[in-house]
């Protein structure tokens, strides 16, 4: 059930937001938690959630704050207690924020209270996760707002600009950035004066004005609705405002400040006014402030198997071999009745996406009811924004070829998996093999997606292993990663075959015999290889041959280890071959397995045959190697 918006019963006056400020300036000095980034943004919170120029109170149907700048997060802490929506805790209980055991993170993490959707720190992606939730709800036709809280230092980072592009290009409108331009980043001086027409070049209406004048500041916020372009707001600043003269404006204000340079206060005093105001305006925050265990988020509507199957179409058993890169346009064509997002970083094509962006249209400011966002070459963007998006109820799947993943690991850290959001990521193109050579090499790239934590892998043989795999991604509400290698394969299962298939465990067995001599281990288009080799070890060794194909080596992973023993014996000769690197597999068996796997770097180029006869990952290379050891 959506919420109504926390309205205040009448606006606060100038003198009433002066009186606020202080109190939230005398709290955020006696937190103590990065001084400098902290008090300059003091008169811009006060605005942003107690003018009534916006509609922040941390409900679900008012605007949003993403606070990139996480590291200076006090003064959000505060309006946000102050507003009712961080609970059961007193003020001095709540400067102690960021201690072992204390509910609340030094910082911001999603979910930890409503209105808190990022996990963030000044890691230069809360602007790319906002222009995420601004265009999810265009997409929706929610009047919601998006304001993004930015450091200037944070400014220095390249996926910011990534983003300010992104945002111009979709015309999106309903986002806003508010620039603290206090002058320095870390103890780096950087000039207040350029970043007005940096932002101007960048296609986005700009307003720069002294971020401790309170007026000036809510009259910027009460005109962000009058453009069809993107804010930014400029707020020229002072680091560290309101400590000892000596040290304000300082590059020196990171960590804490000395105890000698915060001046006398009567915290009590200061912050009691400030809750005095507040409860007469807005009546009910008192009672939310002091009652704990606020529902933090909605529930997440995340479609059923059952659901998703019923909407997707078979590819008939024995099938020539189909390019799994054609998964993606075909399962936007099939999911296209559910709030789905099915976005590419520049390769569109590669992505199988293009026909479906012709029939729909890309997503562009005039289009936004499109399900298909084709990205510019801007990887880190793409995968915060996506995160953005499932943040504010999308289900987005982002496309790309499995080298360009390189270029997004911290951003799935940090904006998709940490936080547990239900994006499924497609990497194509897995392995070796493409002609454009290293620049687009996969090389390790798995097993570094691998280590992400809560991130589930999961790789597919064929196209209908592809789909059923999707499937599962998107059903299970959590983040993911689905490998799809270069080469078409043959059909070689029915979906409703599949569906029946346990998951859990994140194997199938192709070929079993209850007591196995030899144990193959495979995954992706190499279970042709792997099939053919035990045909060979039937027929020419005598050999009874057990053939396992891993499609979730996370899950496989997971699973308790006297199972694993079961299911991969250690009495047997076991071999992995994996065009990846063969610790991908090759982890999974007993001392002395034999791993084939990709371990070097840059191997690609063309014919594939060649290329796979270099790197061992051939029918007769995976035979000698068994042969060897059955000696």
């Amino acid at each position: 059930m959506t919420e109504n918006v926390d309205e205040p019963e009448t606006l606060p006056s100038l003198h009433d937001l002066e009186i606020i400020a202080a109190g939230m300036r005398a709290w955020v000095l006696a937190a103590n938690k990065h001084p400098g980034g902290t008090a300059s943004m003091v008169e811009a919170m006060t605005a942003l959630y107690f003018s009534g120029a916006t509609r922040l109170d941390g409900t679900r149907a008012g605007d949003r704050l993403i606070y990139s700048k996480g590291h200076a997060v006090a003064p959000w802490y505060f309006a946000l207690w102050a507003r009712g929506t961080i609970t059961g805790t007193t003020w001095r209980d709540l400067a102690g924020f960021g201690q072992v055991g204390h509910p609340v993170p030094r910082m911001p993490r999603r979910d930890i209270t409503q209105g808190v959707e990022m996990s963030t720190g000044a890691l230069g992606q809360g602007l790319s996760f906002g222009a995420g939730t601004a265009l999810a709800d265009r997409r929706n036709g929610s009047r919601r707002r998006t304001f993004v809280v930015l450091g200037d230092g944070e400014c220095t980072e390249g996926q910011v600009w990534e983003a300010a592009m992104t945002a111009a290009r979709l015309g999106l409108a309903n986002l806003v950035a508010v620039i603290d331009a206090n002058g320095t980043g870390s103890v780096i001086a950087l000039p207040r004066k350029e970043w007005a027409p940096r932002w101007t070049a960048f296609g986005w209406r700009t307003v720069e004005v002294d971020g401790h004048d309170l007026p000036a500041v809510v009259e910027a916020l009460q005109a962000v609705n009058h453009d069809a372009r993107p804010t930014a707001i400029i707020l020229r600043t002072v680091k560290g405002k309101g400590l000892d003269p000596a040290v304000e404006d300082s590059v020196t204000l990171s960590a804490e400040a000395a105890a000698e340079h915060i001046p006398e206060l009567d915290f009590d005093t200061l912050i009691n006014e400030t809750l005095v105001i507040v409860e007469r305006h807005w009546p009910s925050t008192r009672a939310r402030r002091i009652r704990p265990n606020l529902a933090k988020t909605a529930p997440r509507v995340v479609p059923d198997r059952d659901t998703l199957y019923a909407l997707i179409s078979d590819h008939p058993v024995g099938s020539s071999p189909i390019a799994k890169k054609s998964l993606a346009g075909e399962l936007a064509e099939e999911l296209s009745s559910l709030p789905m997002l099915w976005a590419a970083p520049d390769a569109i094509r590669n992505s199988g996406l293009l026909d479906r962006m012709h029939k729909v249209g890309s997503w562009q400011w005039d289009n936004p009811s499109s399900d298909v966002l084709q990205c510019a070459i801007a990887e880190q963007d793409a995968a915060s924004l996506i995160a953005g998006a499932a943040s504010a109820g999308l289900i987005p799947v982002l496309c790309s070829m499995e080298g360009f993943y390189w270029r997004m690991l911290d951003q799935i850290r940090q904006s998709i998996a940490f936080p547990g959001l239900p994006v499924l990521l497609v990497g194509t193109s897995g392995g070796i093999g493409d002609p454009l050579g290293p620049m687009v090499q996969s090389d390790g790239c798995l097993t570094a997606l691998t280590a992400i934590p809560h991130l589930e892998i999961f790789e597919a043989s064929d196209v209908n292993t592809a789909k059923v795999l999707a499937i599962e991604a998107i059903s299970s509400g959590r983040p993911a990663y689905l490998r799809l290698p270069h080469e078409g394969v043959p059909v070689r299962h029915e979906i409703r075959d599949l569906a029946t298939r346990p998951l859990q465990e994140g194997s199938w067995t192709l070929l079993d015999d209850p007591d196995p001599q030899v144990v193959i281990v495979t995954a992706g288009d190499l279970r042709e290889t792997a099939l053919a080799t035990s045909d060979r070890l039937v027929k020419e060794r005598g050999q009874r041959v057990r053939v396992l194909e891993i499609i979730s080596p996370t899950r496989f992973a997971r699973l308790p280890r006297a199972r694993r023993d079961v299911i991969i014996p250690s009495t047997a000769v076991t071999a992995s071959i994996h065009n990846a690197p063969s610790t991908v597999l090759g982890s999974f068996l007993p001392d002395g397995g034999i791993s084939i796997g990709v371990d070097g770097y840059g191997i690609a180029g063309s014919p594939l045959e060649l290329l796979y006869q270099e790197a061992g990952l051939t029918c007769q290379a995976l035979f000698d190697r068994i042969s060897g050891a059955l000696r």
